[in-house]
């Protein structure tokens, strides 16, 4: 049925289309004996030498604008105490070209542990940053988990607690790499509001750094203060 109305409808813009032609046509003649005026041509200029005045230009009214500025984005951190929670630890250390692939690699490593310990993982992963330079970093892998066990860790792990105490809490959201973007606000905040700190920060992966992809994370950076 749509077939059939779409031909239905290009005949009939075809035979409206040949009718008003066909009308244009036969009209031609008659238009040729009508008066210039008639025809829409502008009449024929008079003589004695009459110039033409052109019509007053008028100047638009100015109006003044005042530009509104944006809304600034605020910066600004929460103030939040953590408990500590059961976590299985791995310590290591990575160039910063090998960052994202580090820490994933490790966090493989102590999900498999946990595994082997009868372990079940239970929480966001906390990446510890205890040392960096231009080239390199110290990080300590925490993951939480739930259950007990009387097993001891492989391979340079170990089961402790998460930090405890008073931080400030940061949010990023968006990419690895352009998380250093968001630690230079963070420093500048810091320097602005005079706030000691032991140059601690810790990461809480909101995301999952196993499984999320690197270019669409969320992670809070916890900065620990007295």
């Amino acid at each position: 049925m749509a077939g059939l109305r779409w031909v239905s409808l290009d005949r009939m813009r075809r035979a409206a289309s040949g009718a008003l032609l066909s009308a244009v046509l036969s009209a031609l003649p008659a238009l040729a004996t009508l008066p210039a005026a008639a025809q829409g041509q502008p009449p024929a200029a008079q003589g004695g030498g009459g110039a033409l005045t052109p019509p007053p230009v008028v100047d638009p009214k100015k109006v003044e604008t005042t530009p509104v500025a944006p809304a600034a984005r605020t910066f600004a951190p929460q103030e939040v105490t953590l408990s500590p929670v059961p976590v299985l630890t791995l310590a290591g250390s990575a160039t910063w070209e090998e960052a994202f692939e580090k820490l994933v690699a490790s966090v493989k490593q102590a999900d498999a542990e946990l595994k082997r310990l009868g372990l079940a993982r239970a929480g966001d992963t906390f990446i510890v940053y205890t040392s960096s330079d231009d080239l390199s970093f110290e990080y300590e892998i925490q993951v939480p988990f739930s259950g007990t066990t009387i097993q001891k860790p492989g391979d340079g792990m170990k089961l402790g607690g998460s930090h405890a105490g008073k931080v400030l809490k940061f949010t990023h959201t968006g990419s690895f790499s352009d998380m250093d973007n968001t630690y230079e606000q963070i420093a500048n905040y810091l320097d602005e509001k005079n706030v000691e700190q032991n140059d601690m920060y810790i990461e809480q992966y909101r995301t999952d750094i196993v499984t999320g992809s690197p270019e669409a994370l969320t992670i809070d950076i916890l900065v620990p203060v007295p």
